[in-house]
C-alpha cells in the first residue's frame, strides 16, 4: 500500500472572496471615512458585523470585507495598521479600530451617562430607549436580568418608582411593562 500524500495547506480561495465582494457590493453598504465621529465608526462597526452574520467567512475575509468600504482617513489609517500587523483577524482589527475611531475618552462619558441616566422630563419609552442605547457601554451593570430592572427601576422618578419599587418585580420586562402602565 503506498504512502498517503502529503497534506497540502491550502490558501483562502480567492474566488470566495471574490464572491463575498460582489455580494457585498449589491448590497450597497455605507462607507467609513474615518475622523473622530465615534458614534458613526460604531455604526459602521455593527453594520459590518451584521453582514458577517449573513455572509459565512473566515476571520481574515471579515477583515478583507470590512475593510472594502473603508475610505480616504480611514483607508490611509488602515494601510498604517497593516504594516505592523499583515495577518490581522477580527478581533484585532476590532480593537485597533476602536483604539483609533471610539476613543476612551468618550466611552467613559458614556458610562456617565448611563448611571446618571433618569426619567426626568421624557417617557417611560424614550427612558428605555435611551437606557438600552448606554446598557451596551456598561455590560458589567446590567448583565443579570435582576441588575439590569434594578438599574433601570433606579431611574424611574419618584411618582412612578413609588408605584413600581414597591413590587420588587424580579425581571427587566416586568419593571418595564409596570412603568408603562403606571405612566
Amino acid at each position: 500500500m503506498p504512502p498517503p500524500p502529503p497534506l497540502v495547506q491550502v490558501e483562502p480561495d480567492n474566488n470566495d472572496i471574490i464572491n463575498l465582494t460582489q455580494k457585498l457590493k449589491k448590497m450597497k453598504p455605507p462607507t467609513f471615512l474615518g475622523g473622530i465621529e465615534p458614534l458613526k465608526a460604531e455604526t459602521w462597526l455593527l453594520e459590518r458585523e451584521n453582514l458577517f452574520e449573513v455572509f459565512s467567512c473566515s476571520e481574515t475575509q471579515k477583515v478583507l470585507l470590512a475593510t472594502y468600504t473603508l475610505k480616504d482617513e480611514a483607508r490611509r489609517w488602515l494601510l498604517l495598521v497593516r504594516n505592523s500587523n499583515e495577518n490581522m483577524t477580527w478581533a484585532q482589527f476590532n480593537t485597533n479600530f476602536n483604539d483609533k475611531y471610539f476613543p476612551q475618552c468618550f466611552w467613559y462619558r458614556k458610562v456617565c451617562e448611563f448611571q446618571e441616566l433618569k426619567l426626568g422630563r421624557m417617557s417611560v419609552a424614550e427612558y428605555e430607549a435611551k437606557f438600552t442605547e448606554l446598557a451596551r457601554f456598561v455590560p458589567h451593570m446590567v448583565d443579570t436580568n435582576y441588575k439590569k430592572a434594578l438599574k433601570f427601576e433606579g431611574g424611574l422618578d419618584l411618582e412612578v418608582f413609588d408605584r413600581v419599587g414597591i413590587l420588587k418585580l424580579p425581571t427587566y420586562v416586568e419593571v418595564l411593562d409596570r412603568a408603562i402602565m403606571t405612566e
